[in-house]
Order: C-alpha cells, then structure tokens, then sequence
C-alpha cells in the first residue's frame, strides 16, 4: 500500500482530519467545528477524530502533519501564538506524537499551504511564488528559488498585518489599520454591516459565505464590498510582487472560494500598481486544492519532513 500521512487542518473556527497518500488522493476525512479554542479542547478533539479515522480504516500512517493558524515553531514543534483565540506556547507536536505514537509535525498555515501547492498542487514546477491565505485571519508564505523564505525567527510573510487603513480598525496583534482587520472573513462581514447590508435570516451579522451568496444573485452592495475586497487584497499583493519578483500567486483560504467576486478587481489593482518592466508575466489565481488546501497542507508538512530527515 502506497504510504499516507494523517493530516491536521487546524482553522479558526472549524478543523478537518484526514488520510492522503503520496500521490495526494484523500483516503477519508472528516469535519468539524471547535465547540472552544482552548488548547485541551484543541487537543482532545484532534486525537479523538485521529483514533477514529485510524480504527475505522487500520491505516497506519507515516507521519502526521498539522497546519497552525498563528505562529508556529516548526523545528521545536510548538504553536506559538494566535491572535484570534490566545493560545500561546502550546507544544502540540509533542503531545500529538505521545498520545499517537506517529512523528508529528507542524508549520504555520501559510507556509503549510505553500507547501501544499508545491508538493500536491500548482506549483509543483514553479520556483518563486507567493501564497496568500485568506479566511478568519490572512496569512501568507514566500518560496524563492525552491524553498520557503522562513526569515529570522521563522514568521516571514504575514500580509495580514500589514498596514492597509491607516488609523483604521485595532488589530489584536496592538496595531491598527492591519489588513486581516479589513479583509479577512469576518472583517467582510463587518464591511457590510456598516455599509448599511442587511442581517442575516436569523437576525446575525451576514457572513462572507452569505454575502458572497447575495453578490452572486446580484445585490449590488454585497458585489461593491467584494470589490472592495479585491482593492485591497491587490494593494498588499502589488507590493509583494514588486519586491519579490515571483512568478505566480496563489490565493488559498476559505474567501478564496469567492474569488470570482473579487478577483477581477484585485487583478485590475495589480496591473495598475505593479511594475511590469521587472514583474512582465506573472499569474495569479485561487488554489487548484480548494477547500481542502489546509488538509493537504499537513500532509505536505509531514511529506516535507519525513523526505528531508532521509536525504
């Protein structure tokens, strides 16, 4: 049997477990939403989905991967921090790989999805691109020349906190303005809300999904915020490309899936703000793996890992 790898999508507010070969097929997975973002909840939840896919198919994976919404330490195996829930320090490798008795491995989302699109993905004959993942919060990862740009204390590339609303909204990482606060999921919401956009059915804020819902069946203040949406994600992916000359960029995450709301304007943004002499023929576009861009993130860590300790 060809070997698979136990991945971990650990998101904001909801996670998936899965099963993926080598090659990249799904064996099975299963979905789930965090009933609370404390690190035992965390945990207990993991391990219990984990014992179940094992014993319902008696796979025995290789290694199991998981991807960190926040900070991670991938060397020490350490969860660093997330701003949206306050975890801090937490040491899931260690507790994974006890409780699992599989090596465990994790990276922050951004870099784990760039090294999803490397290894299962689109990517996989491109050297320079850029990731950028937007869904509760907006992370991102940089490969250069084949390999991940990890930078001084291994956090490069977090677009989500750069500034783009001066004086704009308070970021719980202490700035304001930052671009998570303006653009991530639940700062569409609130986009909308204060543009004057209705509830929804059940009296709550309108979500990103269901604005995204009412953009595609024609509203027109649900099709300007997603515009909107595409101005400034392009502002911060201009300048990205202007200093990191890739040739591609890939956009993952769970606002990705509306990207044929916002992507036209975030690409007129682009073209208007780039420069072409240096930057004449990159793309950009939504991740080929979707939805489960995460699942095979933590595969993809673990792939990484495990192909690293052999060489």
């Amino acid at each position: 049997m060809e070997p698979c790898f136990l991945s971990f999508d650990v998101g904001g507010s909801k996670y998936i477990v899965g099963l993926i070969t080598r090659a990249g097929q799904v064996l099975v997975m299963r979905r789930g939403v965090w009933q609370a973002l404390t690190r035992e909840d965390i945990l207990q939840t993991l391990i219990a989905e984990a014992r179940a896919l094992l014993d319902e198919t008696g796979a025995q994976p290789v290694a199991c991967g998981v991807t960190i919404p926040g900070l991670a330490d991938p060397k020490a195996g350490l969860w660093v921090e997330a701003t949206f829930s306050g975890i801090r320090d937490f040491p899931i490798c260690a507790l994974l790989q006890q409780a699992l008795g599989l090596p465990a491995y994790c990276d922050n989302d951004g870099q784990a999805y760039a090294l999803a699109e490397q290894v299962f993905g689109s990517c996989r004959d491109v050297d320079d691109f850029v990731y950028m993942n937007v869904s509760n919060g907006i992370g991102g990862a940089i490969v250069s020349g084949g390999r991940l740009l990890i930078g001084a204390h291994g956090n490069a590339s977090e677009p989500g906190h750069c500034c783009i609303v001066p004086g704009g909204r308070l970021c719980k990482c202490g700035s304001r303005g930052c671009l998570e606060m303006h653009a991530a999921g639940p700062a569409i919401a609130l986009n909308y809300r204060e543009a004057g956009g209705a509830p929804d059915e059940d009296g709550q804020i309108a979500s990103a999904k269901v604005i995204a819902q009412r953009a595609r069946a024609g509203e027109p203040l649900a099709r300007e915020i997603f515009r909107q949406e595409g101005r400034m994600l392009g502002r911060i992916l201009a300048m990205e490309i202007n200093l990191l000359n890739p040739a591609k960029v890939v956009l993952g995450g769970g606002v990705s899936l509306a990207y044929d709301l916002f992507g036209p304007e975030l690409e007129r943004t682009v073209a208007e703000q780039v420069y072409h002499g240096a930057n004449p023929d990159y793309t950009i576009g939504p991740t080929p793996l979707g939805e489960l861009a995460g699942l095979y993130g933590g595969a993809a860590i673990a792939v990484c890992r495990i192909e690293e300790e052999k060489a």
